[in-house]
């Protein structure tokens, strides 16, 4: 994982792929409007990372609000709640932000209580976090308290220099190094890096492709349609983020006589799993893997319905006692498990942990 602290569960919305792609094609900019766009949440956040992304997170921060009845108070009160409880129920694992809401509120004018959702993206080129205001944050007071912190302007490109400035916590100048504004689609980008930032500004803009431009990565990401916290990952981080590569022998025996008995795994294009909050007592997690053919998907379907079930290798106890499988499904090139989740037991969206089912061949 790098420096910015990137972290790594089914309501039945599985809109066709071609209905994402209407939708994208359906927003289109007129002078420096836009028209309405009807497209999900998360259709609109991961449209706004570039192709190249490799990391994807997606927090709909209004349903997360909902989910913790917090309504639509923005008080204090209402802010350490957000804070507090969707980090104990998983749900603001894949913010980049999520942790630092009453610092943000004070020092930047606006934090996750005012975001509608928020998209964070990995690329080997940088890090981007974009975030969409709702309409209680004004963009000229997002300008002025970046002023006011000590970022400079240049051509709409705001910047600070993490290690000489003293106003912000140099976790969050980090994190967002590179501000830039769109307020016709009341967007925030925050990226490490300036360049970085103008480059996904090209994204937002339609002048380059977006993650959902990707095929395999479209199909994994409609199958996690409608949730409130999603990880979408190429097959590589897919593989080192559920390995079981620090575990014992012991264990790995253990991994191998299972995948014996199930079927290979084979290795995804792209992987995602995703958490819908549910009831305090019940959650639904979904995990979905996209290959390279629909055969492929039903084959691998099979192994990993398979390994979802008994002794947690790698872990203690039963995957039960955290994930009762309800449905499988393929979706295309996409194979699709989806659990009842228990929201005291083991939390998934960090994605740091060995999972054998959601993972790749053993070495």
């Amino acid at each position: 994982m790098d420096g910015m602290r990137l972290r790594f569960v089914m309501v039945s919305v599985l809109a066709p792929l071609l209905v994402i792609a209407v939708a994208i094609v359906g927003a289109r900019w007129v002078g420096d409007e836009v028209a309405a766009d009807s497209r999900s949440a998360m259709t609109s956040a991961l449209d706004s990372l570039p192709a190249d992304t490799q990391v994807a997170g997606f927090t709909d921060w209004s349903r997360v609000r909902q989910a913790l009845r917090l309504g639509g108070s923005k008080s204090a009160s209402a802010r350490a709640a957000l804070t507090d409880d969707a980090s104990l129920r998983d749900l603001s694992t894949r913010s980049v932000i999520g942790q630092h809401t009453e610092e943000m509120h004070d020092a930047y004018g606006w934090s996750v209580a005012d975001l509608d959702w928020e998209a964070y993206g990995q690329a080997k080129d940088g890090s981007v976090m974009v975030g969409k205001l709702d309409d209680s944050v004004s963009f000229a007071s997002v300008r002025a308290h970046l002023g006011k912190l000590g970022y400079a302007d240049d051509d709409g490109v705001w910047t600070i220099d993490a290690d000489n400035n003293s106003t912000v916590n140099p976790e969050l100048a980090s994190t967002l190094a590179a501000v830039t504004l769109v307020p016709s689609l009341r967007l925030v980008v925050a990226a490490d890096r300036a360049p970085y930032a103008s480059a996904v500004l090209e994204t937002i803009h339609r002048d380059a492709p977006s993650l959902l431009s990707v095929r395999a990565a479209a199909d994994v990401a409609d199958t996690l349609a409608g949730a409130d916290s999603v990880l979408l990952q190429t097959g590589s981080f897919t593989c080192q983020s559920a390995s079981l590569d620090d575990a014992g022998a012991d264990v790995k025996a253990q991994a191998r006589a299972a995948i014996d008995r199930a079927g290979e795994l084979v290795e995804p294009t792209y992987a995602g799993r995703a958490l819908d909050a549910g009831s305090r007592t019940s959650e639904t997690m979904r995990f979905a893997f996209g290959f390279r053919s629909p055969s492929v998907a039903a084959r691998q379907l099979q192994v990993r319905r398979a390994l979802a079930s008994g002794p947690f290798i790698g872990r203690s106890g039963q995957l039960e006692e955290s994930l009762v499988l309800r449905l499988s499904a393929v979706r295309g090139s996409a194979a699709v498990l989806r659990f009842s989740h228990d929201p005291d037991s083991t939390a998934y969206m960090g994605a740091d942990g060995p999972l054998l089912f959601a993972g790749c061949p053993l070495p």
